[in-house]
């Protein structure tokens, strides 16, 4: 079977999967997956070092990712193991496994989902137990747990001196960073049928960023919660449940005063960040983390087709359609190339200036799940079943 769109949770009592042989009509309705592209290579990227934490997230949905610092990589699995590893080689540094935290005893497993985020020296988690641990990252230690209303499946946010998660239930939650206490909450209204999961929130001058289950981008004060403005994204429309779905489900990304979002059944906009006006509108759908670098928005959409998008004006510079319906991840940039993973386990290198292949790697037959975390020197990727792959970004060639 070839799923080609996230879980879709009916709130009250039904989950549905949309997927190439399940809810279609007729053998001509059914999506094909794109076979994998053919090409010849002109660059061969280089894994650095790698290591593997339990089973990963399996085959279950997970926004889980690595944390990266100057020191250590901490990767997470959805079991309840923790490790952090060395930046240099992978060696060990600490682990734990928060399955035998006591608030787990009468739950399946710890269902670690929401996360790995850094905040200075400590590590938040969420997970699908309506918890939120801090780690110390130094050794490992849990400093507190605290019980939310509703599950955490988007990655928690940290910032002056605030740990924000973003339930499935719509609600911000903000946590003081030190004792786990609730600060404030806001409520959001949630529409029958949803993408399963929640957006991660953005934070900026003060303010908090997010997207909404209702098809709208919104901004609320750090400090308490009060909200600022909302602007919508997605619009819904239809005569089904399902045709009317629209969601604002990808982290919204944020340069120089404006903010970047995209809606599935909806649009790619860009927003004053202060003004909430929206600057200009194009018709894309999607719900995966865009990028921006440079002049350029680099996104996925809903059918697995690459973009890349002036960010000034949103006109669109090219398109790739080569990964159609191959469950895409979202876009990491990797200086001259950008780089997008797919469910059967490939990594695809793509030329940022042309959208044309530079090299493909296959690395896991489980799935890559989320795009890969990038620092200076080298992207991070964490594999479905659990592996951790160090590649060395290229070296930048400045003329």
């Amino acid at each position: 079977m070839i799923k080609w769109v996230k879980k879709l949770t009916v709130i009250t009592t039904t989950t549905l999967v949309l997927s190439g042989c399940s809810i279609f009509s007729s053998e001509d309705d059914v999506v094909k997956m794109a076979e994998l592209p053919e090409f010849e290579a002109t660059y061969e990227p280089s894994i650095a070092w790698t290591s593997s934490i339990s089973d990963g997230v399996d085959k279950y949905y997970s926004q889980l990712q690595p944390a990266v610092d100057s020191n250590a990589v901490y990767i997470a699995a959805r079991d309840g193991e923790v490790k952090a590893l060395t930046v240099k080689n992978g060696k060990k540094l600490w682990s734990i496994d928060l399955s035998d935290h006591e608030s787990n005893d009468s739950n399946r497993s710890a269902r670690l989902s929401g996360g790995v985020s850094l905040g200075g020296d400590t590590l938040y988690i969420g997970t699908e137990n309506a918890q939120v641990f801090a780690l110390d990252a130094t050794n490992g230690d849990i400093k507190w747990m605290s019980k939310v209303s509703g599950e955490v499946v988007a990655q928690p946010i940290y910032d002056n001196s605030l740990v924000v998660v973003h339930t499935s239930r719509g609600e911000l939650i903000a946590l003081d960073s030190l004792t786990g206490k609730e600060m404030w909450s806001l409520t959001n209204a949630q529409p029958k049928l949803t993408l399963r999961g929640s957006a991660t929130p953005s934070i900026s001058q003060g303010g908090i960023i997010y997207g909404r289950a209702d098809g709208y981008l919104a901004a609320a004060l750090l400090k308490n919660g009060q909200p600022l403005w909302q602007v919508p994204v997605s619009r819904p429309y239809g005569a089904t449940e399902l045709d009317r779905l629209s969601d604002v489900d990808m982290k919204p990304v944020i340069v120089n005063g404006t903010v970047y979002a995209l809606g599935y059944n909806g649009n790619l906009v860009a927003i004053d960040l202060l003004k909430g006006e929206l600057l200009w509108s194009k018709k894309y759908s999607g719900f995966k983390n865009l990028t921006v670098s440079g002049r350029d928005i680099f996104l996925t959409d809903y059918r697995g087709y690459v973009f890349a998008v002036n960010r000034n004006d949103g006109e669109q510079r090219w398109m790739n359609k080569e990964l159609a319906y191959r469950n895409v991840t979202g876009v990491t940039v990797a200086n001259e190339y950008i780089v997008v993973g797919d469910a059967e386990g490939y990594l695809h290198w793509i030329d940022r200036e042309s959208g044309q292949f530079v090299a493909q790697q296959d690395l896991d037959s489980d799935g890559l799940y989320i795009e890969p975390i990038a620092t200076s020197t080298h992207l991070y990727l964490q594999t479905r079943s659990g592996d951790l792959i160090v590649i060395e970004k290229p070296i930048l060639n400045v003329e």
